[in-house]
């Protein structure tokens, strides 16, 4: 009798586990083949090594040649002439092409995610037709292209749009009639306008999808917007912009961060502005950047200590969250910065700043 319990209680045991196993897997399962073909092209990033030997080139045709093996080098190799601006636009087509492919490789259920994050870039080229019909500028075509919700037919239908107010009707049948439903005073209004609605459906998607550990995915997106927040209030101090008007030019996120806002903006000075993060994460980048600002009086600091900072948060996290969602939004991350560096390396080269001066500018 007291076997049989035994065994009884045995196969119990196994079935609590099985169940607990099942549980605990299942809901990563369905990134295993999307992960493996991420960790496969993870050795394909620009590691120090390889930003060494780019920041020593002297010249956009030798960085271009160095970048044969990598992700850029289909839409370099199609450059018929060479300049930074041609170049910068090959990198950021190039990552869009890898945000695609991600898209693709991604399963069903976290497709809607990669779709609302692809709308950051779609918000670029609305920007940058918003600003042509507002100032009536001349259309630069290698500068705008169809991507995701801003396909063939709704771009070509924007730019044949003659004023703003036709790009409203044009958008009325897309995600974006939200924004376009009203009038904005300026440039900036718009654009802040349309970077919140963004960041905020990324946000629902992202908790609507109740995705596995879409909250460390939410946490990465905060954590960017908080930087950016920084970043425009600096450059608000800079221009000296109206107090009241500041805090109506930032992007809107449910962060530590955005109940600073009002000390930030009202903060006398710079030593002033960094003490009131002294809780916040943020507090050590910006002393370090406050240090070296004070040598020598280059706001660049800030941005480069900040994205440093970023960086690193998305490395840590990558030893926890091997499984599931995390690792193809890390590895968009490394990319996005990936694509930085490159800015930051091509505009110094052509430029003719030093090697050892670029490689202080990269993250």
């Amino acid at each position: 009798m007291n076997i049989i319990f035994f065994v009884i209680l045995a196969v119990l045991l196994v079935i609590v586990v099985l169940v607990y196993v099942i549980r605990s897997v299942s809901p990563v399962t369905p990134f295993l083949y999307s992960n493996a073909r991420i960790q496969a092209r993870t050795p394909l990033l620009i590691d120090d090594q390889k930003l060494n030997e780019l920041v020593n080139c002297r010249s956009l045709k030798e960085l271009s040649s160095s970048l044969t093996d990598s992700d850029y080098s289909e839409k370099l190799d199609k450059l018929g002439k060479l300049n930074l601006r041609l170049f910068h636009l090959a990198l950021e087509r190039s990552f869009v092409d890898s945000l695609v492919e991600l898209i693709k490789l991604s399963p069903d259920t976290s497709k809607p995610i990669f779709d609302a994050y692809l709308m950051f870039l779609e918000g670029k080229i609305l920007k940058t037709i918003y600003r042509i019909k507002l100032y009536n500028l001349k259309i630069e075509q290698d500068l705008i292209f169809p991507i995701g919700n801003i396909n063939h037919i709704v771009l070509k239908h924007l730019l044949e749009a003659a004023t703003i107010a036709d790009m409203q009707v044009t958008l009325n049948q897309t995600v974006y009639s939200k924004v376009f439903y009203k009038k904005y005073d300026t440039l900036e209004e718009f654009e802040i306008a349309l970077d919140d609605f963004i960041l905020n459906n990324f946000i629902e998607v992202t908790k609507k999808t109740k995705m596995h550990e879409s909250k460390f995915i939410i946490d990465m997106m905060d954590t960017k917007v908080d930087l950016m927040n920084i970043l425009s209030l600096l450059k608000f101090r800079i221009r000296n912009t109206d107090k009241e008007k500041q805090k109506k030019l930032l992007i809107k996120n449910d962060t530590p961060l955005s109940f600073k806002f009002d000390k930030l903006i009202d903060a006398e000075d710079l030593k002033d502005f960094v003490e009131v993060c002294k809780d916040l994460t943020y507090y050590a980048p910006l002393s370090k950047a406050l240090a070296k600002y004070e040598k020598d009086k280059s706001m660049f600091h800030f941005e480069h200590e900040l994205f440093r900072y970023y960086k690193e948060f998305v490395v840590d996290q990558d030893l926890y969250h091997t499984l599931g969602p995390y690792p193809l939004f890390s590895y968009l991350v490394k990319k996005e910065l990936e694509q930085k560096n490159l800015f930051i390396v091509s505009s110094g080269i052509d430029s003719a700043i030093s090697s050892d001066k670029i490689r202080e500018m990269t993250i």
